[in-house]
């Protein structure tokens, strides 16, 4: 099952130093917040490290007082099924809508949930496509799936008339 939602993503700027990047997640950790997600890159300033949690105030506050910069944004938040290929198929869905999609990544976390993040040219609209295909592939994967009542109508079919 997909659940797509609407979150906050940290983006937050690591200090040039050898402990900067431990530091970081050792603060994030000591906040009680969970990280859902997560990634980073190097641009020619240094570090930056991409959170979403559950928590993003309480995250964001605690990191900032701890001396990092943070720059907040909306994302979308997909919790997914482990599949390969998924994060990559809704894309290709997102793309094909006319959702452009500025950045995405995947995490996995330690309980084995996935989850994609996509940064998006519309995110209300990539929360309708994915709800949408979410809703589809959960339709497919109901092998019995039939239409309420179905099954009582198809029993009283059965019955033998009385005369």
């Amino acid at each position: 099952m997909m659940i797509a939602t609407k979150q906050i993503e940290m983006m937050v700027r690591v200090p040039n130093g050898p402990a900067a990047l431990g530091r970081l997640i050792a603060v994030v950790s000591s906040c009680g917040t969970e990280v859902l997600a997560a990634c980073s890159y190097w641009d020619q300033a240094g570090p930056v490290v991409m959170l979403v949690t559950e928590n993003p105030r309480r995250a964001t506050c605690t990191l900032e007082d701890a001396g990092f910069k943070c720059k907040s944004n909306e994302v979308v938040l997909v919790e997914t099924p482990d599949k390969p290929g998924l994060a990559a198929l809704l894309g290709q869905r997102l793309a094909a809508a006319g959702v452009n999609i500025l950045y995405s990544y995947a995490f996995r976390s330690e309980r084995h949930q996935s989850y994609v993040v996509f940064k998006t040219s519309d995110d209300d609209r990539a929360l309708y496509i994915i709800g949408v295909e979410a809703l589809i592939h959960e339709l497919a994967a109901g092998r019995s799936w039939r239409r309420p009542g179905a099954a009582r109508v198809e029993e009283l079919d059965a019955e033998p008339q009385a005369a």
